[in-house]
């Protein structure tokens, strides 16, 4: 084994999964993830099978947008969701476990603002 490989990450196809199992955990699609990243959907569908590595930055990217620490990606973490399908009321205690003070201060106005016309937004989807 050469000093580079004892060093060098291997555990892409890991990475992926749960890179996965994060995105789906707070309801984002592949198209809206790529977006928030600047990748390819294509990109993410490899990088979530392991079938691709990604750069520092992309990381810190991945890290960011799904509010998740690097090493929780890389090294593993559990994520609240059964079967690797994510239910609506997981997928809300998911971000809102993401948030900090003055976002979850957002999200409750944005909630009690809405919840008086709910019968009438649900009409309109």
């Amino acid at each position: 084994m050469s000093r580079i490989d004892r060093y060098e990450y291997q555990d892409w196809h890991g990475f992926g999964e749960r890179t996965k199992k994060y995105r789906i955990s707070i309801g984002l699609t592949k198209e809206k993830f790529a977006g928030m990243i600047n990748r390819s959907e294509n990109y993410i569908s490899e990088l979530e099978k392991g079938n691709s590595s990604c750069s520092v930055h992309t990381l810190y990217q991945i890290s960011k947008a799904l509010r998740v620490s690097s090493d929780s990606l890389l090294f593993g973490n559990d994520v609240v969701c059964k079967n690797g399908e994510c239910e609506t009321k997981e997928i809300l205690i998911n971000i809102i476990n993401r948030c900090n003070k003055e976002e979850l201060e957002v999200i409750k106005d944005l909630v009690i603002a809405a919840y008086p016309n709910l019968d009438k937004i649900i009409e309109c989807r």
